[in-house]
């Protein structure tokens, strides 16, 4: 529904991680002159698998409450389509979704200047999305089964081949490379919140189909380079974590490559969610 901007996030650490040293030498002194031993733990990269598990897991949990809510309310009518029966507990569950959509866009704007490195934030951040797929993916899945589960299946999949494909040097960060997905990203950026706005006054712009309706050619295009941009992304994501964790950057970035890697894994599941819808109709 719109874009997790988390590589402004993890673009950040480099710089606040200088502005840490520049403070901690006014502190001590310069080397050689300290009054006494700064003691700062560095991060590695196990410490962001582990938070990144976490997250993802309270997403998880999160969204299995909305999920639960949403399909205990539909049904089928008479010719198998599904309608609603429960209003109470759907609406429920919009709410939390909505909640949700407008925690999570909190916190994604503030990571545009800062990095995330507070893990309350980063789990709420977590929890409010989870609330939101949740519902939508339950919403997905009453029109097309099995549907959620694919999309979960896919994100693995496309995760792990982007991991390998960085990993083995196969695709490089550069600096073009890092400009074109910024570039991209703030432009997708704006038009999901473009999209986002309108929806909520009631204005369609068409840009995306909802569960059951037939997508135009426009629709696929725009679902297509969204995905595409979402999965190549993830290469800034891995660059920016391996280049902190070199240089020794303190533990507590560990919490905004966490964030990163959450942000986009959500981002692109909900991307690959409505591409599948797409194919199935």
């Amino acid at each position: 529904m719109r874009m997790q901007s988390r590589n402004s996030s993890l673009g950040r650490m480099m710089q606040s991680q200088y502005a840490e040293q520049q403070h901690m030498g006014a502190a001590y002194g310069q080397y050689g002159q300290m009054t006494q031993a700064p003691r700062v733990e560095t991060m590695r990269i196990d410490d962001v698998i582990v938070r990144t598990v976490a997250l993802v897991a309270a997403t998880f949990v999160a969204a299995m409450v909305t999920f639960s809510m949403v399909s205990d309310a539909f049904t089928t009518d008479a010719v198998g389509n599904p309608v609603i029966a429960d209003q109470g507990a759907f609406n429920t569950a919009m709410t939390l979704g909505t909640v949700g959509a407008l925690v999570g866009l909190g916190v994604i704007l503030f990571s545009m200047f800062r990095p995330v490195t507070n893990p309350i934030v980063a789990f709420v951040y977590a929890i409010g999305q989870g609330l939101l797929l949740g519902g939508v993916s339950a919403a997905f899945e009453a029109f097309q089964p099995g549907i959620a589960v694919n999309a979960l299946i896919a994100t693995v999949l496309v995760f792990g081949g982007m991991l390998a494909l960085y990993k083995f040097r196969i695709i490089r960060n550069s600096p073009m490379f890092t400009k074109v997905i910024v570039g991209a990203g703030f432009g997708i950026f704006g038009l999901i919140m473009v999209n986002f706005i309108a929806g909520m006054v009631g204005f369609d712009m068409g840009l995306f189909a909802g569960p059951g309706e037939s997508a135009s050619m426009l629709q696929w295009i725009i679902a297509i380079g969204i995905t595409l941009w979402a999965a190549f992304s993830f290469i800034l994501d891995f660059d920016m974590i391996e280049q902190s964790a070199a240089a020794g950057a303190p533990k507590k970035y560990a919490w905004a490559g966490a964030f990163g890697l959450t942000a986009g894994l959500i981002f692109l599941y909900w991307n690959l969610l409505r591409l599948l819808s797409y194919f199935n109709e």
